[in-house]
């Protein structure tokens, strides 16, 4: 679910400032406007499911989106599947299929840094993950479009022009938490094609589960809200240290 996978985005944000600490030099906003803004491209795959927070946070711009996803997850899957694929969670090749793909995090963060050469393109990057981790992280606390659009513009200008966070950093950031929400995905039963387009066996959709899993809103999934959360503090400190 949504809280989730913005709490494992937290926690891979600071891991990935804590790695690339030699690059960045990072301090306090560099560290802070980075997990957040982790927090919400890990939100992102779910733009191919018309229920989820990414497809409902910018009313009908979103959802037209999440129409174009689903329409070109289905194309592709449909393109590139073999008589061995049965469509894993979505039969039609849409939810959990193209997007939830390492190759598509790629693709998408090399975009999303291209674009973030223009400052102007890198504070509306900045403010799209940002609007999503609020949304993520507060769920019906962060309801209201103007509010959030509001602390996330602040958010934005926080990690373009205080923290200024280079264009490759922000293209990285989409990328990682792409990747951060399909290997979440893979701790349930329904798994994600992370093998794609590798074939495997015949499938090229092969679905990808963890021997251990776990289904959501249950308390294996709040236990890992736990650990992203006692994860994150712990890197933290270190960084400070």
């Amino acid at each position: 679910m949504a809280p989730s996978h913005a709490m494992t985005g937290v926690l891979t944000g600071v891991a990935a400032t804590f790695v690339a600490a030699p690059l960045l030099a990072p301090d306090l906003w560099t560290t802070a406007t980075t997990a957040v803004l982790t927090a919400g491209a890990a939100l992102l795959p779910d733009l191919d499911h018309p229920q989820a927070t990414a497809t409902r946070s910018q009313g009908p711009v979103s959802r037209a989106a999440c129409t174009g996803v689903r329409a070109l997850s289905a194309r592709v899957w449909r393109a590139t599947a073999t008589p061995r694929d049965g469509g894993g969670w979505d039969a039609d090749g849409t939810h959990r299929h193209l997007s939830h793909t390492v190759p598509a995090a790629l693709l998408v963060g090399l975009v999303a840094g291209l674009v973030s050469l223009w400052w102007l393109g890198a504070l509306l990057v900045a403010w799209l993950l940002a609007s999503l981790a609020l949304r993520g992280l507060f769920g019906r606390a962060a309801r209201s479009w103007l509010a959030v659009s509001g602390v996330a513009a602040v958010v934005a200008a926080l990690a373009v022009v205080v923290a200024d966070l280079p264009a490759w950093w922000l293209g990285a950031l989409v990328a990682v938490g792409m990747v951060t929400h399909v290997l979440g995905d893979a701790l349930t039963p329904a798994g994600v094609p992370l093998l794609w387009p590798l074939a495997r066996r015949g499938s090229r959709w092969w679905m990808v589960s963890t021997p251990f899993t776990l289904t959501t809103g249950t308390r294996g999934e709040k236990a890992v809200q736990v650990i992203s959360g006692a994860g994150t503090v712990s890197l933290v400190l270190l960084l400070a240290a």
